[in-house]
């Protein structure tokens, strides 16, 4: 009796989104190279032999392989989840995260180049394995609130450099020491820079237990739980197309007296509607959302690494821009809440030509806020953090849409290959040809990024759904 209130009041799909929430608060520290930039270069350039000339845009193949190592292994996560199961995956994706930071307590202290190896490439294999996992659960619970519940999840991610920017900063510069004028610190500053190698062990301390306890608070729905939440489809005589989704529930059960609509018309959506991985990419949906993440991820690369480097060009408080950063987590979780909810009501399209639109136009004012007050640079950076991070939630979600939930995992990680493509791109723009167009040609570039998303968007069907990519699938198996 107790076991059946529990699954009936679904306690295991709230845990669930708690311990997926709690799990994405580690993994997006990565939203924190922005802040550990500064500290991570500069004791580089004056404690480690042979790399007294890093500059800050050559740490950039940092995050760069971080997201590389995200794309490109993310699909991997929904086979090792047929396997192994997904606490196990999400088990071995955060013992490879979590190594990776406790590592570059030793390559720290040897080049950037193996820095890049372990807080670049190892983070982001492991996120890559742990990433996706959650929200497909999550979206087994709640089928009718996809976006809803994958912004919860994703907004822990968000809200993670809100967390450990605090903590990284209070325990690197508690008194708040400023960069010398060529925006590094330096051996006057000898105090910041000689723990930056054991902040990685603390960092690694705290994600290992936060990480085991999510494991334990994550579990899949049942199959009576997932029957309780089947989808029951009528087909109207007049308009085949026109579907009007009803859900099961225990009060309809109950119930005495018949449902208005004829049992005969309600028929349960069968599994089968669900695209796979195979067939996925020859649809156009899956390119324009391939190439969606490819346009905007150059935004979140850009200035995920470098918000400070240009804040600290104009703004000499290191606390001050820690907090910046610490608050653009704040927004960049809550975006990703909202941006779910509205995604629900409003769908993709519409959400993703706002996202889209508004980084166009802040990335091409946000130089100008320099000749504003600090408060200007704050509320230009936090709006950029609000409207990039979008995409992490209407992205899956519209994968979801498109190709249903059975193959979810496998689908977003091939709809995030995109990312790992762009990745690249950025690092390059920013190591080669930021030292000449500087800030404001480099924010010009990526406006027009966004600028072609939004024109790409513009082609993506209204209400997608994968019945209607299956029938034009059987129609016409090898074209998009």
């Amino acid at each position: 009796m107790w076991m059946d209130r529990m699954k009936h009041s679904q306690v295991g799909g709230i845990l669930a989104i708690m311990g997926g929430f709690i799990l994405h608060l580690t993994l997006g520290t990565l939203y924190c190279f922005g802040n550990m930039n500064t500290y991570m270069t500069s004791y580089l350039r004056t404690h480690v032999e042979g790399q007294e000339h890093k500059l800050y845009s050559d740490a950039i193949w940092i995050p760069t392989l971080a997201t590389l190592g995200q794309g490109l292994f993310m699909t991997l996560s929904g086979h090792l989840e047929e396997r192994i199961g997904v606490r196990m995956t999400i088990l071995l994706g955060c013992t490879f995260m979590t190594s990776g930071v406790f590592l570059t307590y030793f390559t720290i202290q040897y080049s950037m180049a193996l820095t890049t190896l372990t807080y670049g490439f190892m983070f982001g294999f492991g996120t890559a394995l742990a990433y996706a996992p959650p929200m497909a659960v999550a979206m087994k619970w709640y089928p009718r609130k996809k976006g809803l519940v994958n912004g919860i999840i994703v907004g822990g991610f968000g809200m993670g450099a809100f967390i450990f920017n605090t903590v990284q900063t209070t325990y690197l510069n508690p008194l708040n020491h400023s960069p010398d004028a060529d925006g590094y610190f330096s051996r006057r500053q000898n105090d910041i820079l000689e723990r930056v190698p054991s902040v990685f062990l603390l960092l690694g301390s705290i994600y290992g237990f936060m990480q085991l306890v999510a494991i334990m608070l994550i579990s899949s729905p049942s199959e009576d739980d997932v029957a309780s939440n089947i989808p029951l489809v009528t087909h109207s005589a007049v308009d085949d197309h026109d579907e009007d989704v009803l859900y099961q529930n225990e009060d309809l059960q109950d119930t005495a007296d018949p449902s208005p609509i004829s049992t005969a018309t309600i028929q349960p959506e069968p599994d089968n509607l669900n695209v796979s991985p195979r067939q996925i990419v020859k649809t156009r949906e899956f390119w324009i959302l391939w190439f969606t993440f490819v346009l905007n991820t150059q935004s979140v690369g850009y200035i995920n690494s470098m918000y400070k480097a240009f804040g600290q060009t104009f703004i000499k408080d290191d606390h001050f821009l820690a907090v910046v950063g610490a608050f653009a987590a704040v927004f960049n979780s809550g975006g990703r809440v909202f941006w779910g909810h509205m995604c629900d009501v409003f769908g993709y399209k519409m959400c993703m030509l706002l996202v889209t639109t508004l980084i166009s136009i802040l990335y091409s004012t946000l130089y100008f806020t320099e000749f504003g007050q600090r408060a200007t640079f704050a509320i230009w950076i936090w709006a950029i953090f609000f409207s990039f991070c979008g995409n992490f939630v209407l992205l899956p979600t519209a994968t979801a849409l498109c190709f249903g939930t059975k193959n979810s995992s496998k689908n977003y990680g091939l709809v995030m290959t995109g990312s790992a493509a762009a990745a690249p791109i950025i690092a390059i723009l920013t190591q080669w040809l930021s030292p000449i167009v500087g800030f404001l040609g480099m924010f010009i570039i990526i406006s027009f990024f966004s600028a072609a998303a939004a024109v790409l968007t513009l082609f993506f069907p209204n209400c997608p759904s994968p019945k209607k990519i299956l029938e034009r699938l059987s129609r016409s198996p090898t074209s998009l």
